[in-house]
């Protein structure tokens, strides 16, 4: 599989049946695509590098980070995070399969992964 998707993850699409949570990272400086990841998945406990590291973010001063609720009967493809970045990824990687971008109003709080992580 190519783009965002690890060459051996397996992407696999599905709809949602109820309204789900994700967490979209947006690193400052970032012009490309942000995906989502799915907020069940997110370990608190990580430090912000090792975070980093398994989302193959870029590098970036600070993390804003976006909730994002998506709403039942929205299409999706799910697998994991490629090397990006110079970095390993392997985290959970969420992409809507009919839209381009995530409506504003899917957004229902803002944070940082300063603040996230405590």
């Amino acid at each position: 599989m190519t783009g965002p998707f690890a060459e051996d993850s397996i992407v696999m699409g599905l709809e949602t049946g109820r309204p789900e949570r994700y967490l979209r990272f947006e690193p400052d400086g970032l012009d490309e695509d942000r995906w989502l990841h799915r907020a069940d998945q997110f370990d608190g406990g990580l430090d912000r590098e090792a975070i980093v590291e398994q989302y193959a973010l870029p590098e970036a001063e600070t993390y804003r980070v976006s909730v994002v609720e998506v709403p039942g009967g929205e299409t999706l493809r799910m697998g994991s995070v490629a090397q990006l970045h110079g970095r390993e990824g392997g985290g959970d990687l969420v992409t809507l399969a009919i839209r381009e971008t995530v409506p504003g109003d899917w957004v229902v709080e803002e944070t940082t992964l300063a603040a996230l992580i405590g």
